[in-house]
């Protein structure tokens, strides 16, 4: 299983934990001695009135054929219950073209708003969701960029294969053979079974603007977005970027267009490339516990994260970064230990100057794939943020939360939020109208349309306050919990694994509800950061500004990739984990 000692996957031999009691350290003594510099006057004076940078941002939604009197009338009105930010958000009902001479027309009415009430306007990268195809014009410009599936397959007799037969195996045992060439020519097979590959490409529809969402994986489909649409935003605002607009929303940009796995026309070179071995001659291995279905699995859902950051998100990251924007915005985290959508989004977020999350709805809950209740997915958020040096983070939150959200319910969702480690709250959502099917759209809306409208300045006080205080400061956790991502890679769904990976998702669920509850001051780690800014110091165990004394690798491991590895044994040898 070995791929070199650079890129090879280590099997762990049982379940390694360390785990020793919490002492006292050098490091938080230093760090006691930095928070003392912090002059609190200017917290004092912070918390007292907090610039807008600090208020809460509603997710403010243009849906209609929109008028100047719409755009003044509602930024007054936000305003006015102490609502200073906006991220001005595209969704369905929009008849005012998008990207258009009007669309931008109405931006600078909303900026010219916003200096006189001293208001952020951010964009909203997409026209609905998810982010990436510019509310269809990036297909429309390039075809080639529709998103693809692979989907499996069985039959008893050798099938036929048409235009969307991308390979055909023969089962034996635990075994197969590729017998694709014999089946497209026509060969006589013996009966058996056989598992079919094929393409399906991705759905056309009216929520992608008639066409369908794309291949992010394929060269160029970011840079045509970018084009497409932050160009068009550079051109027609770029003397307020970094002023009065700060930055770029995007969200839930995915790698399942078209369901099943995902598939990219270059996808066997790149695996080739990249792992040094032919994925044509192992795609059984991806869908049945057949072959070295282990490694195979690994390899492959390594290489869709690595290229969707190489693709996706570094392009977009950097692009923000030159041009004095944030990119902010989140993934599909609920979905872990599942990795249809892209490999590993922890380790998206570093990857944000604002890394984000969603936690929507209003029922409680601690499971695995939870939203409101799921601890796991808020401390990835605020994990990252403290390891690479990131002092704000956005959860999109209350959406579909029903027109009966009360006060009580959103104070008590934003401060189990800000408890661990939000500090900038994104209304979901707030509507220009809700006139029509509209009010059917994922429900409340914090606007002039909710009764509880008038008083909504309380609650926005209470979170700007709030997100002010706790952007101060440094958070400093000495346990560091690593996140089975790797091992669970290589148990994705097929009909005998399904418990299994349930099981590793679970397990590790449970451990983090669990040393949350114990007030344990901890941060995740997730394999990819710690094989770009992992290290060792002496004893201690480094994540880009951040040093851990204790390691705690959870039940269910059974992989760790080579760099982490290497760091922990380098850690043990300079005796970190060594109980006093």
């Amino acid at each position: 299983m070995n791929q070199g000692k650079a890129e090879s996957i280590v099997f762990l031999v049982g379940v390694v934990v360390f785990l020793i009691s919490v002492a006292e350290s050098k490091q938080l003594a230093e760090t006691t001695k930095q928070m003392e510099t912090i002059n609190s006057v200017q917290v004092k004076a912070l918390f007292k009135a907090p610039p807008r940078e600090y208020s809460s941002a509603p997710l403010w939604v243009w849906n209609d054929m929109l008028s100047e009197e719409q755009i003044i009338s509602t930024m007054r009105d936000l305003a006015g219950q102490n609502v200073k930010q906006v991220f001005v958000h595209p969704r369905p009902g929009l008849m005012t073209p998008y990207l258009s001479d009007d669309w931008f027309r109405l931006w600078k009415v909303a900026l010219r708003e916003a200096e006189r009430l001293d208001m952020n306007v951010w964009i909203y990268d997409e026209n609905s969701y998810p982010s990436g195809f510019a509310g269809g014009l990036v297909p429309e410009a390039m075809p080639e960029s529709r998103g693809r599936g692979l989907h499996f397959s069985e039959a008893e007799r050798s099938p036929k294969p048409d235009e969307n037969t991308l390979a055909v195996y023969s089962l034996t045992g635990d075994g197969f053979e590729n017998v694709t060439e014999k089946a497209k020519a026509d060969q006589r097979l013996p009966e058996g079974q056989y598992l079919i590959a094929s393409i399906r490409m991705a759905p056309t529809g009216g929520w992608y603007g008639g066409k369908y969402y794309v291949d992010l994986l394929a060269p160029g489909v970011t840079e045509k977005f970018i084009e497409i649409t932050l160009d068009a935003y550079r051109k027609e605002l770029g003397e307020h970027f970094g002023k009065r607009l700060p930055g770029v929303f995007t969200d839930e940009p995915h790698l399942a267009p078209a369901g099943g796995v995902h598939w990219s026309e270059r996808l066997p070179n790149d695996f080739k490339e990249r792992w040094g071995y032919d994925l044509m001659d192992h795609l059984p291995s991806l869908v049945r516990p057949v072959g070295d279905y282990k490694r195979v699995r690994h390899n492959f859902y390594q290489l869709l994260l690595e290229l969707f950051i190489e693709r996706w998100a570094k392009p977009c990251y950097e692009y923000c970064d030159k041009n004095n924007l944030e990119f902010t915005g989140h993934y599909w985290e609920h979905g872990w230990p599942g990795a249809g959508h892209g490999g590993d989004n922890m380790a998206m977020y570093a990857w944000h100057q604002r890394p984000a999350i969603d936690t929507l709805m209003n029922q409680y809950s601690e499971n695995t794939n939870a939203q409101f209740g799921n601890v796991r997915s808020v401390k990835e958020l605020s994990s990252v943020a403290n390891q690479l040096g990131r002092s704000r983070t956005l959860c999109e939150a209350y959406g579909a939360g029903g027109w009966d959200l009360r006060f009580e319910d959103m104070k008590r969702i934003g401060d189990w939020l800000y408890v661990f480690g939000v500090n900038t709250l994104d209304e979901h959502l707030s509507y220009i109208t809700i006139r029509g099917a509209r009010k059917r759209d994922h429900p409340q809306s914090f606007s002039y349309h909710e009764p509880w409208w008038q008083a909504y300045n309380v609650m926005a006080s209470y979170f700007t306050r709030l997100s002010a205080v706790l952007s101060q400061g440094q958070q400093i956790n000495t346990v560091l919990l690593i996140e089975p991502t790797t091992t669970a890679w290589m148990y994705q769904p097929d009909s005998s694994h399904r418990d299994q990976l349930s099981r590793i998702g679970n397990e590790f669920q449970k451990m983090v509800v669990a040393m949350s509850k114990a007030q344990v001051e901890y941060d995740i780690g997730c394999e990819d950061i710690i094989a770009r800014y992992g290290s060792v110091e002496g004893p201690l165990f480094k994540v880009g500004g951040r040093r851990y004394e204790i390691v705690v690798i959870p039940p269910l491991t059974q992989n760790l990739n080579t760099k982490t590895m290497d760091l922990l044994e380098a850690y043990i040898e300079n005796g970190g984990c060594k109980p006093e």
